[in-house]
């Protein structure tokens, strides 16, 4: 159980005032609020380097009860935890990763790099979305109804314009400069402990596999070992996250003929290149947010809420080419499957169907997120998720469900960097592929495709360019340098725009 975890419990229960007091005999109850209060930067009222968390709630642990009570403005004498005490802990424990990612933020000097309008870097807006709330500009966020979106459109905008105006920095709310976000920082920083932003050692946890917990650069990482192999990864909101290190480009230039082997078109394996720049790892996990686990290049999640996920999905297509593979990787550990077709599905957990909030949340646990984080390693795993990534073309490449004044997509675009970009597109905004190019086409009055040569199909290309950038509520994110980074690839010669030079197995 998590150190949040341990404190609801004791809330829910109503006995949080009863536990948490001096010379309490619940030790496993007492460390969790000392880590908690050294995560919130109390260490020298703790005597934490001489003590840590030892469970024993002695004059160190009252002294920074009572500091934190002070600093947030609740009556307390730190000789017990009271229910305002507890919740308030909670509170300011939840912002901590957000308000730490913004400080690294400001001292890596990247402030303006990652917080703008439609800004790609999601982790970086969530936390600001979040202190931003946390400052009063709920409304301005519509935060009822997006929360921490990780999006930075209007709502985004709207509250971070509002703040500028109130502490008098000018700015029209389409970017976070150095100076705002430093404001931001001095008006949460108050309620913390002078240590909150330091580095700590190593904090041991015992949870079945060797894992522990410390503070570099100001972020709190994670290290999960099962004795040969170790992972790394960084505490953020709910859960952590890893960026991974097993490239798409890489593992397909050195695996081409394991690829052919399984279906894989050479023409197929260009294009997932092309695309592989704009999205995620081969072994990337994310746990932080609300479809509670998201893995793999294509960022497959297990489903926000009550919905069903694409990430069982890919593990029914690991299940269906080896069993064994599975079962090491995920059956051994009591995951399987229900309800699952090639695009979404359900887990169960030693037979019991994941399919609410509350039974999904054991997927933000450290073991789950060392054992996706390693299967992403493993070579066939690495196959499936580059097959399984392009057979999303499948959604509405040539579906008659997908048809554009009553083609086929997949007669309309038919060179390697056309479907690159659709590609990219459909991952990223998916209900927007076919409105685009449906506009793309009657802007450009083309019709009747079987007649068309490159020419035609670059000048529906570009229309659809263009139309992307802004189309829909939520314009696809960073339209033009994703565009970008597929073109790279078409200088390069890597893809081909050629009309008719896209092959794939469908």
């Amino acid at each position: 159980m998590s150190y949040q975890s341990t404190i609801k419990k004791l809330i829910g229960d109503k006995i949080v005032g009863s536990v948490l007091k001096r010379k309490s005999k619940v030790k496993n109850a007492v460390r969790a609020l000392q880590n908690i209060l050294h995560e919130l930067g109390f260490d020298e009222e703790l005597k934490w380097k001489k003590y840590g968390a030892d469970g024993d709630y002695g004059s160190g642990t009252s002294k920074a009860v009572k500091d934190f009570a002070e600093r947030n403005k609740i009556s307390g004498n730190g000789e017990n935890v009271t229910l305002a005490i507890a919740k308030k802990l909670l509170s300011r424990y939840e912002i901590l990763d957000d308000l730490q990612h913004l400080y690294n933020a400001v001292k890596g000097n990247k402030i303006e790099k990652l917080l703008y309008r439609n800004s790609p870097h999601s982790v970086g807006v969530s936390a600001l979305q979040s202190l931003l709330n946390e400052l009063g500009f709920g409304k301005e966020l519509k935060w009822e109804k997006y929360g921490a979106d990780g999006v930075y459109g209007n709502g985004t905008t709207k509250a971070v314009k509002a703040l500028a105006k109130k502490e008098g920095i000018p700015g029209d709310g389409r970017k976070i400069n150095k100076t705002l976000a430093e404001r931001i920082i001095n008006k949460l920083e108050v309620f913390y402990g002078k240590d909150w932003a330091k580095d700590s050692s190593p904090n041991e946890i015992n949870l079945g596999l060797s894992i522990r917990q410390s503070v570099e650069n100001g972020r709190t990482r994670i290290y999960v070992s099962d004795g040969t192999l170790e992972g790394r990864f960084t505490s953020f909101k709910k859960g952590v996250y890893t960026f991974g290190g097993q490239k798409v480009t890489k593992f397909i230039n050195a695996n081409k003929s394991s690829l052919e082997s399984i279906g894989l078109t050479n023409s197929a394996m260009n294009v997932m290149i092309a695309v592989s720049e704009n999205e995620g790892n081969l072994d990337a996990v994310n746990t932080w947010d609300n479809s509670f686990m998201t893995f793999g290049m294509f960022q497959w999640t297990a489903g926000a809420g009550k919905d069903k996920g694409e990430l069982p999905a890919l593990l029914k297509k690991i299940k269906t080419a080896n069993i064994d593979l599975f079962f090491e990787h995920y059956g051994q550990y009591g995951l399987d499957l229900i309800n699952t077709n090639n695009v979404s599905g359900n887990f169960t957990l030693n037979g019991k169907k994941l399919s609410t909030p509350e039974d999904k949340e054991i997927l933000r646990s450290y073991e789950w997120v060392f054992y996706f984080w390693k299967s992403g390693r493993d070579t066939l795993i690495k196959s499936i998720q580059i097959q399984h990534a392009l057979s999303r073309l499948n959604r509405f490449y040539r579906t008659d469900k997908v048809k554009v004044n009553g083609h086929f997509i997949s007669d309309l675009v038919t060179s390697e960097y056309g479907v690159g970009l659709l590609l990219d597109n459909h991952v990223n905004r998916p209900a927007y592929v076919k409105p685009c190019i449906e506009q793309a086409m009657n802007q450009t009055n083309l019709t009747s495709p079987q007649n068309w040569g490159t020419a035609e199909e670059q000048k529906l290309i570009n229309a659809y360019l263009k139309i992307r950038e802004t189309y829909g509520r939520y314009p696809m994110t960073d339209a033009n340098k994703r565009a970008a980074v597929t073109k790279k690839y078409l200088d390069k010669g890597i893809i081909s725009d050629k009309r008719g030079s896209f092959k794939y197995n469908v």
